[in-house]
């Protein structure tokens, strides 16, 4: 299978997609430049909004505006009035730290990692930031935070550290949200490239972007086999997610950064396919902003 352009762009790390099926967009972020944006599929307009700091992930929240992970800890994100309002940062005390990756569980709680902004040690963190805007920290000793998703049956919690090249599986309790590592679904050859963002189908076969592999891998978490491929016109496939109105198309993003334009001239696009089967819908960030009166 071969993804095709769809939005051509030259983000440095673009991450993060996210299907808000509630307007049928798209929201992506580009890491380094600190933009968010939301991209119109039925239009091919592409909106970006300037944070001002590092963004690892944006989820829209189920009663507006954005939560997002930043190189800052965590802030809500009005697009109206393009206000930032933090909400807390558990690591203020490493300054060479920055979030990466996150996503929203069934109970409306971001799970959202960090790493290293220049990653050699592994000294990040994954967090799970609650309704009540209170946080939790869920593993430590992790390179770079990554790729999370949940089994449809809320039993299992697979996680990305991509810098161990392997996808984990831990025993999920939904109630209390705790985690218990279970087993190594599968490990990545090196060779052929580093485990990033993913996303699970309706079938729960997990769809996995491989960083300088140039394609999306798509991984049965029981058998630990992969089970298709999705060829990227661009090196560095960073991430996916499903949607479009029938949650049938794969959005892919992708990274420019120490690229040659001459021969990755497309790095930094989105892209996307239609590989024959369904995603779910996006959990959306059940906290919100305590109103200042």
């Amino acid at each position: 299978m071969y993804a095709e352009l769809t939005l051509k762009w030259d983000a440095i790390v673009g991450e993060g997609p996210v299907w808000d099926y509630r307007i049928q967009q798209l929201y992506w972020v580009d890491i380094l430049r600190g933009q968010l944006h939301k991209f119109d599929p039925s239009t091919s307009q592409n909106i970006t909004y300037e944070i001002g700091q590092y963004v690892g992930a944006a989820v829209p929240c189920s009663n507006g505006g954005l939560v997002l992970a930043m190189k800052n800890g965590w802030g809500f994100y009005d697009e109206e009035t393009k206000q930032l309002s933090a909400i807390s940062d558990p690591e203020e005390n490493k300054p060479a730290n920055r979030f990466n990756d996150g996503k929203v569980d069934s109970k409306g709680r971001l799970w959202s990692g960090t790493m290293q902004i220049d990653p050699k040690d592994p000294v990040g963190s994954l967090y799970m930031l609650d309704t009540d805007l209170k946080s939790s920290l869920k593993l430590n000793e992790v390179y770079i935070s990554n790729g999370l998703a949940w089994s449809q049956n809320d039993q299992w919690f697979y996680y990305i550290d991509s810098l161990r090249y392997k996808i984990a599986c831990y025993r999920f309790e939904s109630e209390s949200g705790s985690i218990t590592f279970e087993r190594d679904i599968i490990s990545i050859d090196q060779e052929m490239g580093i485990p990033d963002g993913m996303t699970i189908d309706a079938d729960g076969n997990l769809w996995v972007a491989i960083y300088d592999g140039g394609c999306i891998l798509s991984i049965n978490p029981n058998s630990g086999k992969i089970v298709g491929r999705v060829e990227v016109p661009a090196k560095k496939t960073s991430s996916c997610t499903f949607g479009g109105e029938d949650l049938d198309t794969l959005f892919i993003t992708t990274i420019s950064e120490d690229t040659d334009p001459n021969t990755d001239p497309l790095a930094g696009s989105i892209f996307s396919v239609k590989p024959g089967v369904k995603g779910t819908k996006a959990n959306f960030f059940g906290g919100q902003m305590p109103d200042a009166h």
